[in-house]
């Protein structure tokens, strides 16, 4: 949410912020496209079978990599001195095409949270259409947090500029820390349940 936030308050900030959301949408379809028409017909809801223990296996390997990462970013974390200053790589998009927007928007997907999802959808053994379904939801929901802000400022243009600074100002202090943590949290929970299909 804080990338969005500040591409809004770059010049072209709703052009970029919108291509942000395509690229993270885009992101999210190309996941989508695999796992239906690809590991789809795959018998991943029988713990004996080779694609679902794989599955299991595979979340346990990225909730492990996830969390050792997490942790140790959370440990690297710098102390808070004064105003909080946006990350220079955000900074230096400010000068390129608003359309780079759609490239950062892929990158900056939630991989780790999106192939969870994933994973969990093929293991529940559901038709085509009712895994598109679920991913759609999945998708959706994880997009709100993004879409809020632009529209925000597409709805109240008038106010945007003072909303935009608190926000921004409130995301670059704490979001990072937020973010590990859930990240830690989601990472547990991706451990402890590939272990226990592993185990079962």
């Amino acid at each position: 949410m804080v990338t969005v936030i500040v591409l809004l308050s770059m010049p072209s900030g709703v052009r970029r912020a919108i291509a942000f959301l395509c690229g993270w949408l885009l992101a999210l379809a190309l996941i989508g496209t695999l796992m239906v028409f690809v590991l789809h017909g795959q018998d991943f809801s029988s713990k004996s079978t080779s694609p679902s223990r794989a599955a299991s296996a595979l979340e346990v390997l990225l909730g492990s990599a996830l969390l050792v990462w997490a942790f140790a970013a959370f440990r690297r974390r710098e102390p808070s001195s004064g105003e909080p200053s946006t990350p220079k790589w955000l900074t230096r998009i400010q000068g390129t095409h608003w359309l780079i927007g759609l490239a950062v928007g892929a990158l900056m997907l939630s991989y780790g949270l999106s192939l969870a999802a994933a994973s969990e959808i093929l293991k529940a053994n559901v038709s085509r259409l009712d895994a598109g379904v679920a991913l759609g939801v999945f998708a959706l929901t994880s997009m709100l947090t993004v879409a809020a802000p632009i529209v925000a400022v597409v709805v109240s243009p008038e106010r945007s500029e003072q909303r935009l600074t608190a926000w921004k100002g409130w995301l670059l202090g704490n979001s990072r820390r937020v973010g590990l943590v859930v990240l830690m949290v989601v990472a547990a929970a991706l451990i402890v349940r590939g272990a226990s299909d592993l185990i079962g």
